[in-house]
This record gives C-alpha cells, structure tokens and sequence, in this order.
C-alpha cells in the first residue's frame, strides 16, 4: 500500500510538472492566455454536448449542457463566463429545433439556465478577486491553519502542562476566537493571549485572521505590560464601525510560578488553589474595556502565583454565557465542571472541559488550561 501511495504521488508531481500541469497552474493564477485557450476548450465541450443530445436524444439530454457552465464558474472570470454563455444557449436552440423526437423539454431548459444564473452568482466574489478554482479556498485554509499555529503552546516546559482546546460555532473551520502563544526563555517569560473577535465563525473569521496576524507582532515584540494598550490603540486607528475584541493577556514566568494577567472586557481568569481543598479565585479585579473602543485606555495587572498543583482557567465567553441567564451562573457552572478535571491533572482537561459544558452551542468556545504539576 506505501508503495501505490508513492506511485500515486510521483505521478501527481510529474503531472503538476509536465506542459498541461503548468498550464492549468497559470489558468488557476488568472494567465490571461491560459483562460482564453480554457474558454475556448469549453465551447468546444458545449459543441460537443450539442451534438450528442441532437445525434443520440436517448443517451445524452440538453441539461448535459450544465457541465461546462459549472467548470467555467471555477475556471473562468465573469466576463467571459457570460462569453460562454453564448454557445451554450445556442445549444438550447439546437435542441429545440434539431433533436428529434424528443425536442427540448421545458424542465432540462430551466436547469440550464438556473445552473448557469447561480453559478455567476456564486462566482462572483472569486472573480473579483481574480482566483480561479479551489485557490481561494486554499488561501483561506492555509490562513486558518497558520493563525492556529500562531497559539501552539509549548509541550514539554519544566514542571507545566498546556492545553487548549477550540469549537467555532456550528463546525466551521473558522472562528473569532484566537489564540496566540510566545516563549522567551532568556526572559523566563511565556504569555499567552485569548481575544474574542466581535461576531461569530465565518462572519469573524476575516477580522479574526487580519488581527492574529497583527497582534502576533506585537506579542513578544512588547513588554507585558504594553501588549494590550498598543493592541487597542491599533484596533481604534482601523475605525472599525461597532466592531472590538475582548482579551484576556496572561505573562507567566515558568522559574517560580508568578504571573500577571492583564484583562479587556474578557470574562475573568480563573486560578484553582489545589492546596485550599480546591478553591477557585477569579481575577475579577483591574482590566480595562474592550479592544478598539476608548483610544488610550489603561489594562493593569492582576498579580498571582500558580504553586504546584495549581491551574490557570482561560476561557472565551462561548463556555459561560446563556441568553437569559447571569454570566456569573454560566462562569459558576464551569469552574464546578473544571475542579474534578483539574484535582486529577489527568488527560486533555481543556479538551474534555469543552465537551461538557459546552458541546453545542451557538457561539464560538476556546479554553486554555495552563497547569503546573505536583512537586
């Protein structure tokens, strides 16, 4: 089975190499010659079609003609979309006139034009920005997945354990929740940072992506302590309309335990005390409002120590907030969830937390869990 797999692999590559491979590549870029000669071989698919659905009416019908309206949807630009359009409508005309004894039917004739009206609809935004097939897509992907990558914790720090866990709403790929993560160990410094974009999944997600990129700059490249105002007086400065995002800052030093935790508008940070029998103490207290509303605005500190077998609870406000209901119920309900998963220290506790306070809910969820081990 490797070896099949490798196969496959030498021969997609050679492909992708070789004059049709390089062809395609340039179609996908927006080559204005490839896309002519591509516009071209689809009139002649649309010829083709035609003449099949007049000589053999049995095995070929006109909606057949959907087929190059489709792959000029994902390969051509809008205008000569339109250009297409021409021969396929004359190949309606052929069957009307020509394909006997069936003629056309009214049904096949609104399939064709129904495909052909939602396609330039819905390929509408990828012609504007000049992408042709699955690029966008791609582009999008790879942006989600670097923004993801831009919050990886590290694995293996001492005597700590980090763990995060993610959930846009309703399963889509992109959410307006981010994490971003930077270690300086000359420093003795870790900072994390959950912001919570205004919106909801795909409708944050460009906002999302535009100020993780943004923000992972500014983190590391800053002290602490001026991470947050500088973040908000970027926000403020796009003159985003009814638009800001929420963070919670932490600035942990992984020597000794001590940390400071620096809040804008984000539900509190929870810290577990194992050695009080398990008691939770919210840092409630300081912070400032939410990113991109007063220009200038002061976050200051909370200061705290995670001793051994202590955790740090970060949380978006997905997990805690219910319509009709106090958030401080909903932040109640997660630490009661969080103590037995925490007392152990055992597993994903982050991961694990997700699934049972919020499973499904119409909003995005992160949790991060940063623990520091028994002694």
């Amino acid at each position: 089975m490797p070896a099949v797999t490798t196969m496959a692999r030498q021969l997609s590559d050679r492909l992708r190499r070789g004059p049709g491979g390089r062809w395609f590549s340039q179609l996908l870029d927006g080559d204005a010659a490839a896309e002519k000669a591509a516009l071209g071989l689809l009139s002649v698919l649309t010829l083709l079609f035609t003449l099949l659905a007049v000589v053999v009416p049995d095995g070929c019908p006109p909606s057949a003609l959907v087929l190059p309206v489709i792959l000029g949807g994902f390969l051509l630009h809008t205008r000569r979309q339109l250009v297409l359009m021409v021969p396929v409508l004359l190949g309606l005309v052929a069957c009307f006139l020509w394909r006997e004894p069936l003629g056309l039917t009214p049904g096949s004739a609104w399939v064709v034009i129904a495909a052909s009206a939602t396609v330039l609809l819905t390929s509408r935004h990828r012609s504007r920005l000049g992408l042709r097939g699955t690029r966008g897509d791609s582009m999008l992907l790879e942006l989600a997945e670097r923004t993801g990558a831009l919050g990886r914790l590290p694995e293996h720090l001492l005597d700590w354990r980090f763990h995060r866990a993610l959930s846009p709403v309703s399963g889509t790929f992109f959410s307006g929740d981010f994490l971003l993560a930077a270690h300086r160990p000359e420093q003795d410094l870790l900072e994390v940072v959950l912001v919570d974009v205004s919106g909801k999944g795909s409708r944050a997600a460009a906002r999302s992506m535009h100020l993780s990129g943004a923000f992972a700059t500014l983190l590391g490249s800053v002290p602490p302590e001026a991470f947050l105002p500088t973040a908000n007086d970027y926000l403020c400065r796009l003159g985003w309309e009814e638009e800001f995002a929420t963070a919670v800052h932490l600035a942990l030093h992984p020597s000794h335990g001590g940390y400071r935790l620096f809040n804008a508008g984000h539900p509190p940070a929870a810290h577990y005390h194992r050695a009080d029998g398990g008691s939770w103490l919210l840092a409630a207290d300081g912070g400032g409002p939410a990113l991109g509303i007063l220009p200038g605005s002061r976050y200051p500190p909370v200061h705290g120590e995670l001793t051994h077998g202590d955790s740090l609870l970060l949380y978006s406000d997905g997990l805690v907030e219910v319509p009709g209901e106090d958030i401080d119920d909903g932040i109640s309900r997660l630490l009661a969830a969080a103590a037995p998963l925490l007392r152990t220290a055992t597993g994903d506790p982050a991961a694990d937390l997700l699934a049972t306070v919020a499973p499904d809910v119409a909003d995005d969820r992160t949790v991060v869990v940063v623990h520091r081990r028994l002694a």
